[in-house]
């Protein structure tokens, strides 16, 4: 194992030098350790706004509660459902979403946090007892992963796009059943 790591190392020493990349380019790049500290204390934070949105809102099933957590101007970006701006609206969308699927929980697997932004992966699943999107109440039990990017504002949730597995949620609910799916 240590040779592979000081191959690696070596390849890589070698990759930054032959790039024009030295010593002095990386010294004058450097941020203070302050810095340093205070950005990762800024994602920190930003990430714990994030999982507690999804707490809040999607495992305590409280819609009305997003408008806590988003900016007046916050859009969500669903892909081919297109964009729903405001925080009203947004607000408004969640509150359907965890009404229509009252036991909705979203298990977490990773949340990865860059600057102002926030990924998370997860797995989302509850009931449809409700018509959701246009898709009639089917009693049945839909389970989707999906891949969210947030960016956030001052301490708030600015941008939500939603990269959520629309074909699992169309074939759970009945509705469609792509060729691929067993």
């Amino acid at each position: 194992m240590e040779k592979l790591q000081r191959a690696a190392l070596t390849a890589a020493i070698t990759a930054a030098v032959a790039a024009g990349l030295g010593i002095a380019a990386t010294t004058a790049n450097a941020q203070p350790v302050a810095s340093q500290s205070a950005a990762a204390g800024r994602v920190g934070a930003d990430e714990r706004v994030v999982e507690s949105f999804l707490h809040d809102v999607v495992d305590e099933h409280n819609g009305g509660a997003t408008a806590d957590f988003v900016t007046s101007d916050v859009s969500w970006h669903g892909g081919t459902l297109g964009v729903v701006s405001g925080s009203a609206n947004v607000t408004n969308l969640f509150t359907g979403i965890v009404t229509a699927l009252p036991d909705l929980h979203a298990t977490i697997f990773d949340v990865i946090g860059q600057g102002n932004q926030v990924v998370v992966r997860q797995v989302i699943t509850g009931t449809q007892e409700q018509a959701i999107i246009g898709i009639p109440a089917s009693g049945k039990v839909v389970s989707w992963n999906a891949v969210d990017l947030f960016v956030l504002r001052d301490g708030k949730i600015s941008q939500i796009w939603a990269g959520d597995d629309w074909t699992a949620i169309l074939a759970d609910t009945g509705t469609y059943k792509a060729p691929w799916i067993n």
